[in-house]
């Protein structure tokens, strides 16, 4: 018991560590080297529990997204569509201010298998907010709407790389409008929708979240 707590400790420092350097400087440029040191490990250990960087990476990017989605479900109340609008509005933001973390969100969408595993999870996550209104729809359904969410991200995710992301606030509403109209949401619920989320200050939220972070 003792050691499989000690591995997990291990394992959880390997993770806390990364994240914070990833965050502090990028994924390029943090090295394992860095990874080792800052948690005061040898390369060995390190190779023992993940098989490589992206392998680290993979872990901090799917903890991370089911972070923001866990956070943001206090903001909504039980409401799946603001919800939804929240989680949105969250990761728009979060690449607006944080340049690390733009990247990082550019690189998850990029790479073959953190891109799959997302778009698994955002077909389960649309059936549970749509499926009770639309009964009929279909796997592959929900496999494109999940789709077309995925690549508006990536686009955004890239824009905020490019330091083009000039007004974070518009690009959010609009993104939530077209995810809403694509899955027929009535457009009288997406406006309160909306004027719910106006409401929360997801900016600030985010910049206190990514200021802890950092420390």
């Amino acid at each position: 018991m003792k050691r499989e707590a000690h591995k997990a400790a291990v394992r959880g420092k390997i993770i806390s560590v990364a994240r914070k350097l990833f965050l502090a400087q990028g994924y390029q440029k943090t090295k394992m080297r860095q990874i080792k040191e800052a948690a005061s490990v040898e390369i060995g250990t390190i190779y023992h529990f993940y098989r490589s960087k992206e392998d680290i990476f993979e872990k901090i990017v799917l903890e991370a997204f089911f972070r923001v989605l866990e956070r943001t479900s206090h903001f909504a109340e039980g409401n799946k569509l603001l919800h939804l609008a929240c989680e949105l509005s969250w990761h728009v933001h979060t690449m607006a201010q944080h340049a690390p973390s733009a990247e990082l969100y550019l690189m998850s969408y990029n790479s073959p298998d953190i891109a799959a595993q997302l778009l698994i999870n955002q077909i389960q996550r649309s059936k549970t907010i749509f499926g009770d209104r639309f009964p009929d729809r279909t796997e592959e359904d929900y496999k494109i709407y999940a789709m077309c969410a995925r690549g508006l991200m990536q686009s955004i995710s890239l824009q905020a790389v490019g330091g083009t992301l000039s007004d974070p606030d518009l690009i959010a509403r609009e993104s939530i409008q077209l995810v809403f109209k694509i899955m027929d949401t009535p457009a009288e619920e997406t406006k309160a929708v909306l004027g719910a989320l106006a409401k929360l200050d997801i900016p600030e939220k985010v910049a206190g979240v990514l200021k802890t972070a950092q420390k």
